[in-house]
């Protein structure tokens, strides 16, 4: 009987034991009310229970059809979808060679190390930030002073033209190729003596011709004295034409008519992208153009065509979930919506939110493909444009509502009236 009763008493504390608890992960009022901690928890803190998580079903490619706006080539860049396939590689490894510069009245003062650093590893961060990982770029230094034939002055005149800029690469690239190997070199980059008042700036060539040893280089970027002034960026805006990106900032303001208007050269996206202000608060790119750049998939674009539905986005500043709701309002224009969240590059932007902006991939480099709203005068650079929970604008008839936001995301509910957009992009 003993041995019985001891038996029974050791079964029932085994049941007891295997029993689920109240509000254990077996029940289903465990089930929590918020997702579990991001990878901002400590990594000394022990893992989040898993919880299960229901998959959303992938865009199908044919959803997102009306808003990949096809490019319009009036110059060697544009926006749209697809890239055309002369541009840098964007995805994987794209090596790049250094060649360094100085001319016979200014001879460098700085060692090829130093200038080296202005841009390594800086542009190389930056790149591996905003394409989420999937773009890397390797920068292999020639680290010798090369000495070019003509005046600085001429080289500084030379950059203005296609072939101007050609053959100054061209140049460096005959000095070096003896000691040089260029085999599986995806792109040029010459640095000149920084401390040269000319060349002033350094542009992009996307599409040229330069003869190495071992073969051809069809993309090419040379520095100037602004390179002083930007530091890394000026080679992640550069780069970006390579990429294929258009400049955001307006040509009448810079290159054309001198504007005595401060903010007349960044009238289009203000702070927003460094394809518009290389120094601004807002440098990581829009994500239109990461989009096009293919570090952004199908998958993560909500393109909506009708009526009203609410989409939670997440930071684009950071990697994962869905980025962008876009609106189609004709052939070439659509209105993006985006959120914005002062962190990685953007660490420094004055209001988070809901960015909304008009992209028209029919209108040129330097003349506004991109368009932040709301346009206002007292907001001349778009610091206060993105919308924070509770805030709304119209554009097109299409309204567009913040209606919860947290740390890395925001909900935004875009409606469309039942006749569709009321008009076309108003760049």
């Amino acid at each position: 009987m003993r041995k019985f009763l001891m038996s029974l008493f050791i079964a029932m504390l085994l049941l007891t034991a295997c029993a689920p608890k109240a509000g254990s992960p077996m029940t289903a009022t465990s089930l929590p009310t918020t997702p579990p901690p991001t990878a901002t928890s400590s990594p000394t803190s022990p893992p989040p229970t898993a919880t299960p998580t229901r998959t959303p079903a992938p865009t199908p490619t044919s959803a997102v059809s009306p808003c990949k706006l096809p490019p319009t080539y009036s110059d060697d860049v544009a926006l749209g979808i697809p890239r055309a396939d002369w541009y840098l590689p964007s995805i994987g490894t794209v090596k790049a060679v250094v060649l360094f510069v100085d001319f016979p009245d200014a001879p460098a003062q700085k060692s090829p190390e130093e200038v080296f650093a202005i841009v390594n590893p800086g542009a190389v961060e930056f790149f591996d930030h905003v394409s989420y990982g999937k773009m890397h770029l390797e920068l292999v230094p020639h680290l010798k002073w090369l000495r070019l034939s003509q005046p600085s002055a001429h080289y500084g005149e030379a950059i203005r033209s296609g072939q101007g800029h050609d053959a100054f690469m061209q140049e460096a690239v005959d000095l070096a190729d003896p000691e040089v190997d260029f085999s599986d070199a995806d792109m040029l980059l010459v640095l000149a003596n920084p401390d040269a008042t000319a060349p002033e700036f350094g542009p992009a060539a996307p599409r040229t011709s330069i003869r190495t040893a071992e073969g051809e280089i069809t993309s090419g970027v040379t520095s100037g004295n602004d390179l002083l002034y930007w530091g890394f960026r000026w080679l992640n805006h550069e780069m970006g034409h390579s990429l294929s990106l258009v400049d955001l900032y307006a040509f009448d303001a810079t290159w054309e008519n001198q504007s005595d208007d401060p903010y007349a050269a960044s009238r289009f996206t203000g702070i927003w992208s460094l394809m518009n202000d290389i120094g601004q608060k807002a440098p990581e790119y829009f994500a239109f153009e990461r989009w096009q750049l293919g570090w952004l998939d199908d998958e993560q674009i909500s393109c909506q065509t009708s009526g009203e539905r609410t989409t939670t986005i997440s930071a684009i500043e950071r990697e994962g979930g869905t980025k962008a709701v876009m609106v189609p309002l004709g052939k070439t224009s659509a209105l993006v919506v985006e959120s914005r969240r002062a962190m990685g590059y953007d660490k420094a932007i004055p209001k988070e939110g809901a960015l909304v902006y008009v992209v028209d991939t029919s209108i040129r480099t330097g003349y506004g493909p991109i368009q932040v709203l709301p346009i206002r005068s007292d907001d001349p650079l778009f610091e206060n444009a993105p919308l924070a929970k509770g805030e709304s604008l119209t554009y097109c008839g299409i309204t567009v509502t913040n209606v919860k936001a947290d740390a890395n995301s925001d909900e935004v509910q875009v409606s469309i009236p039942e006749t569709g957009p009321q008009c076309e992009a108003e760049n």
